[in-house]
């Protein structure tokens, strides 16, 4: 039996037959999954598609609000970008300080800073916070964050951010 495997016309006669069962099996197993996978893929975008428009209408319609104030207007401000986040976070007014500094032009890309404190916030809320705003402005960067445990509280923290916008 060895010997088969040792002569070239064994492979001579092997090669065409594997050649000849390749469109055999295309035919009778391939193009049905592939009709079948195509299907299920077709079925799945579509089920997506309704999920991400009941997204956007109903759980969050100020972003897309913000995108058709967007195309319009081409300026960030800190002020008004934090305070729909912030908003929507349920962090109080009160609760947090913010400073900007004005827009400086460096190696001809123009970039604003801000600092933000927020006095009293859980983790899971600055994590909510910082993952909003990151999201809803790409340009924007978190370049230091300080946590101060507020003593006495369980799940309190002072933090202290800084942002930089490039335009």
């Amino acid at each position: 039996m060895k010997d088969i495997y040792r002569k070239p016309i064994f492979y001579y006669v092997l090669a065409p037959v594997l050649i000849g069962l390749w469109p055999l099996w295309l035919l009778a197993m391939g193009l049905p999954g592939a009709k079948t996978g195509y299907k299920n893929e077709t079925a799945q975008y579509q089920e997506a598609e309704q999920l991400i428009g009941q997204i956007l209408n109903d759980l969050d319609p100020q972003r897309l609000d913000y995108a058709i104030a967007k195309k319009t207007k081409d300026e960030f401000d800190y002020t008004t970008a934090i305070d729909q986040v912030t908003k929507f976070c349920r962090i109080p007014a009160s609760n947090y300080k913010l400073s900007s500094s004005p827009i400086r032009k460096t190696k001809g890309e123009k970039s604003q800073d801000a600092s933000m404190t927020i006095e009293k916030i859980d983790i899971e809320g600055f994590a909510r916070f910082l993952s909003i705003m990151h999201t809803r402005w790409a340009s924007l960067q978190c370049s230091n964050v300080t946590l101060a445990k507020i003593k006495g509280e369980k799940n309190a923290w002072k933090v202290d951010v800084r942002f930089i916008y490039y335009q």
